[in-house]
């Protein structure tokens, strides 16, 4: 545990994630190991957390999902982020919204062989960490497809 947790704070400390944090990318909330809560900023200025469980870590991928902060549970699904390929990632209907559906989460990857083939710029990279995943999230909130929050 302690090599995996200092391996997750290495990550955290990193040039790439501060990078991120100090351009209002993302930043990190909470980490309380095996979890770390990072806050992602969407195109339209609306934060999602996310909670990953980064049991395992670095060798085997952290889990994540959409974290209600203030209840200290899953995001619920009408607060989910949606609108084309933004939809597809962010799927509160797969695994009862307890994994994104990205190929750098355990949960997803599991079941997935075509995605080392479709998708190898989003299978999980140990050398990276967590910091790959943030990168696929913001990236992904970022699209013109995102549909804005409705009151």
């Amino acid at each position: 545990m302690c090599d995996a947790m200092e391996a997750l704070e290495g990550h955290l400390k990193s040039g790439r994630f501060l990078s991120g944090s100090l351009r209002g990318r993302w930043r990190l909330v909470e980490f309380s190991w095996p979890h770390v809560l990072v806050e992602v900023t969407a195109r339209d200025g609306r934060r999602f957390t996310l909670r990953f469980d980064c049991t395992g870590y670095p060798d085997r991928p952290p889990n994540g999902t959409l974290w209600d902060v203030s209840r200290g549970c899953v995001l619920s699904p009408e607060r989910w982020p949606r609108g084309g390929r933004v939809s597809q990632i962010f799927r509160p209907e797969w695994k009862s919204g307890q994994a994104l559906y990205i190929p750098c989460d355990r949960e997803s990857i599991d079941g997935h062989p075509n995605w080392y083939s479709e998708y190898p710029w989003l299978i999980w990279k140990p050398a990276v960490g967590l910091v790959h995943y943030v990168e696929a999230v913001y990236e992904t909130l970022q699209s013109h497809e995102l549909l804005t929050e409705t009151p």
